[in-house]
């Protein structure tokens, strides 16, 4: 089986700052991202992780780049989906 790639492209009216917070302070995901929260130190080759309200691990990868505030690259692996 090949490796999958998804791009996704969105355009929010926002500053750059503001949007950079949305997507790293737990305090902001917690509120858009179905009560999730996500963890890193947001520099690359950190470890990014979402938990759910619970505690478990939801969702894992790394940070490839991180340029605050205007470039977040991180893989992605689901980890609670069965496979």
């Amino acid at each position: 089986m090949g490796e999958s790639r998804f791009v996704y492209v969105t355009y929010i009216r926002t500053t750059a700052e503001k949007l950079w917070d949305a997507l790293t302070r737990p305090e902001f995901t917690r509120a858009y991202w179905a009560e999730t929260t996500q963890h890193s130190r947001w520099t690359p080759g950190s470890a990014w992780e979402i938990r759910v309200p619970d505690g478990r691990v939801w969702d894992t990868g790394e940070i490839v780049e991180a340029d605050r505030p205007r470039r977040l690259v991180l893989t992605w692996r689901t980890n609670i989906s069965p496979r």
